[in-house]
């Protein structure tokens, strides 16, 4: 009798190795997938940030409901941010702000090391100047900057949409 139960738990342990094995490989492939993904988009100029935190100057991170977006396509940008800070000089009533559509006047992507992209995309509207520094990752994180010449910085932190 102690012979069967030994066997059966003998079994039972090398079958729990095998699938966790195979979870371990099936993990590895869809991070695989990711990164390739992610550095398609990016080589592309077609990327989607999904922005989930904001990060005034001077101020305490802010936690945000409302699905908020940086979008690259090709040489236009569209930007769906919030802004939390101090305007030096803005049109009456506060105007855009972070949220509009505009060509890229300056785009420079470089790779810092295997993992990560570092983008700096200069930015003319018809209110200011802006430039956006945007990190992102292979496995997904993304981290944004925006400084302009009328408000002060701020910077957001998000994921890459992978899905169409």
């Amino acid at each position: 009798m102690k012979k069967i139960i030994f066997l059966t738990l003998i079994a039972i342990s090398l079958f729990s190795c095998s699938v966790s094995e195979q979870t371990l490989q099936r993990r590895a492939e869809r991070k695989a997938l990711l990164a390739q993904t992610i550095r398609q988009q990016v080589a592309d100029k077609q990327f989607k940030v999904k922005v989930r935190q904001a990060y005034p100057l001077g101020g305490a991170p802010i936690m945000l409901s409302t699905t908020y977006y940086l979008h690259v396509v090709g040489d236009s940008i569209s930007s769906y941010l919030p802004y939390f800070g101090r305007a030096f000089s803005v049109p009456y009533g506060g105007g855009k702000g972070l949220n509009f559509e505009a060509t890229i006047a300056e785009y420079q992507q470089v790779w810092v090391d295997d993992h990560q992209a570092r983008i700096d995309m200069r930015v003319v509207n018809e209110e200011d100047d802006y430039l956006y520094t945007v990190e992102i990752f292979d496995n997904g994180p993304a981290y944004i900057r925006v400084s302009s010449h009328n408000r002060q910085a701020i910077s957001f932190s998000g994921e890459v949409e992978t899905e169409p």
